[in-house]
């Protein structure tokens, strides 16, 4: 949004958007309505085809060199909640890290 007719254009797509699902949440038979139409007229004909079976194992060979370099060295990052409350505090993060001005 570098040009004022492209915040004008993010602004008014903005507020269909937020229009619609105002609409949505005080009218829930719309979304009745569209799940019946989505079902029922546009999808009445297709079939879902996965490309992955329920058998087929994950491809954990793919990435195994990479993996194998980089596991010790994220070791560091995994969490450990026998001593630490959040993983925030693990890593020395107080949340929500506000600044104060001056005059504070």
């Amino acid at each position: 949004m570098a040009t004022p007719i492209a915040h004008k254009g993010a602004v008014a797509g903005a507020r269909v958007l937020a229009r619609t699902a105002l609409q949505l949440f005080m009218e829930p038979d719309r979304v009745e309505q569209a799940w019946a139409y989505f079902n029922d007229i546009q999808t009445a004909e297709t079939e879902y085809m996965p490309f992955i079976g329920p058998d087929d194992p994950p491809p954990i060979d793919l990435n195994k060199q990479i993996m194998d370099m980089y596991r010790p060295l994220l070791e560091q990052y995994y969490y450990d909640e026998t001593k630490f409350e959040t993983y925030l505090e693990q890593l020395g993060i107080t949340y929500p890290t506000l600044k104060r001005g001056i005059s504070d």
